[in-house]
């Protein structure tokens, strides 16, 4: 049966009740879930209900419903579910309750009443707040007052974020992520950061993604620095793990060597002629090693105003588990920057700014939305467990060929600051909230097509 969506409230009249509208009547139903709380229970129905699932006070509270809420009601196997209760997994929680979260505390607030708005129960959690024992989380809800703990079951689905790949390493994480997941049988989506040399490799395999890809190759050495820099205008040096465009080498090849520009993490920009690769390999060595880093072609990209431009898609996954564009912006270089990220000066635009000509940008928004949708596809088929949003950032090259760069499996969330994107943004949240809702009636009906044999 398909989700149904309900006010739920109290009946203080009776006892374990739970009381449907006769739309839903159903014989032989013993049981009410929250999460993945089951109690036995009685099962009536009342004809003026229409809109409204009631349940007595008891009941309510022992199947740990923090508040009253719109959510979906889905019957399955004598149970009725209420629901979903997502939790959102993440870490770098504070004492305070106004910002629990540092700087992300808005983020999360924003992310948390979306989802209640829509329907269903959201929290927040990290692997300290759980009790195994109890098979309960304290959880973060963000309501009318601001946060509050609440201590809820385990939920149905849990949407990942983590803010790094440090943190994601944790032992203490790693095995509490494995424990939901095994012991419980809890989808879990976007569970780890993309790996760049890895998704690549997978991209490259496959026929559908492999003409989108630069080349490249793991671990610079001298010999390659110099067959791709006699191939290409430019070339890259990129660490295999990193993020938000930091410690990122551009070389060209000049008349007296190589020209090196990079920006470090204190975003001082650098350029610096070496009179070979050797020379310029040796100096790199002394502060990284190698073997974490890839060598990439550079692409001669589009410009807008004299600044080259890639662009920035999200795709996410529905309500139906398919994979749809829900966001495409223009990211333009910064003044003396390597690449469009905006932590390095760049600047974002909406493509009716850069494409003043609508049959132009309609053949743009195709191409793109074509590649993303068929990398997200490939990225799906080959990767393990559930991915429900991926992050790609493409360039398009002065021949209108399209190129792929990197996806990530977290994406940053900077392109929103733009005005006339915040709309999109609330549609790849609420996207995700989707997908979330999709997964957990598929683990209730039909966990054999999420965790085939």
């Amino acid at each position: 049966m398909n989700p149904k969506r309900f006010l739920i409230g109290i009946d203080k009249t009776s006892e374990n009740t739970l009381f449907l509208p006769s739309s839903l009547k159903r014989d032989g139903l013993l049981h009410a879930a929250f999460g993945t709380k089951v109690v036995r229970c009685h099962v009536a129905y009342r004809r003026h209900l229409e809109q409204t699932v009631l349940l007595s006070e008891n009941l309510f509270h022992e199947l740990l419903l923090p508040h009253r809420s719109r959510a979906d009601i889905l019957i399955h196997d004598h149970t009725v579910h209420i629901g979903p209760l997502v939790g959102i997994f993440t870490a770098g929680f504070t004492v305070s309750l106004e910002r629990p979260f540092k700087d992300r505390s808005l983020f999360f607030s924003k992310l948390v009443t979306l989802h209640e708005q829509a329907g269903g129960y959201c929290f927040v959690f990290g692997a300290h707040q759980i009790n195994w024992e109890e098979g309960t989380i304290e959880g973060l809800l963000y309501r009318e007052n601001g946060w509050e703990k609440k201590i809820v079951p385990l939920p149905n689905v849990v949407y990942d974020r983590l803010p790094n790949r440090k943190i994601e390493d944790s032992l203490l994480l790693q095995h509490t992520k494995k424990r939901l997941i095994d012991e419980y049988q809890i989808p879990w989506f976007n569970k780890t950061f993309f790996n760049k040399w890895n998704v690549h490799q997978l991209l490259e395999k496959d026929p559908r993604t492999a003409p989108f890809l630069p080349r490249s190759e793991l671990t610079p050495s001298v010999e390659l620095i110099d067959e791709l820099c006699g191939a290409y205008k430019k070339i890259y040096i990129k660490p295999a793990n990193g993020a938000l465009g930091t410690g990122i080498y551009q070389l060209t090849r000049t008349d007296d060597g190589l020209t090196v520009k990079h920006t470090n993490d204190a975003k001082t920009f650098t350029s610096i002629d070496y009179s070979d690769a050797a020379s310029f390999l040796a100096e790199f060595q002394k502060q990284h090693n190698p073997s974490d880093f890839l060598i990439q072609q550079g692409v001669d990209l589009i410009e807008f105003q004299g600044k080259p431009a890639d662009f920035r898609v999200h795709t996410n996954k529905n309500r139906k588990g398919k994979w749809t564009v829900t966001a495409i912006a223009v990211k333009i270089s910064g003044k003396n920057s390597i690449t469009t990220h905006l932590s390095n000066g760049g600047t974002v635009k909406t493509l009716a700014e850069v494409y003043d000509d609508p049959a132009e940008r309609v053949e743009v928004i195709k191409k793109l939305s074509a590649a993303a949708l068929t990398a997200s596809h490939v990225l799906h088929d080959h990767i393990e467990g559930f991915i429900g949003e991926i992050g790609f950032d493409f360039g398009i090259d002065q021949n209108g060929k399209v190129w792929m760069f990197e996806a990530n499996s977290r994406p940053g969330r900077s392109i929103f600051s733009h005005p006339n994107l915040h709309h999109v943004d609330s549609l790849t949240k609420r996207r995700s909230f989707e997908y979330a809702s999709y997964l957990s009636e598929k683990a209730i009906t039909s966990p054999e097509a999420l965790w085939p044999s």
